[in-house]
């Protein structure tokens, strides 16, 4: 569930903000606040997926206060579709977007 992989292979989102024209600093900040975006959208999408045990075990290990890499390789392991999930949130920003910007 690579979000930034996903964030840059979208052509249409990146054109549409037009990232090119910012300063390098300032398309980092971007790109980092879409990959947040990204990742809490795609986070509500699979806790609305996850069964009872999932979402225990899921809460137990967010009360440690992971890193991100640990919360991914849980979902990716414990919740079907969690590729998917990514896919499904990042096309509904990227509308959101572009209905913005047109």
């Amino acid at each position: 569930m690579n979000i930034s992989s996903k964030i840059n292979q979208n052509n249409n989102l990146l054109e549409a903000l037009d990232l090119q024209e910012l300063e390098p600093e300032e398309q980092e900040e971007i790109l980092l606040d879409l990959n947040t975006l990204v990742f809490e959208g795609t986070l509500l999408r699979l806790i609305e997926r996850m069964d009872e045990k999932t979402k225990d075990d899921f809460n137990m290990l967010m009360d440690t206060d992971p890193e991100e890499e640990v919360v991914t390789a849980f979902l990716e392991e414990r919740v079907p579709g969690a590729e998917k999930a990514v896919e499904e949130t990042l096309e509904e920003i990227t509308s959101d977007i572009l209905a913005t910007v047109e």
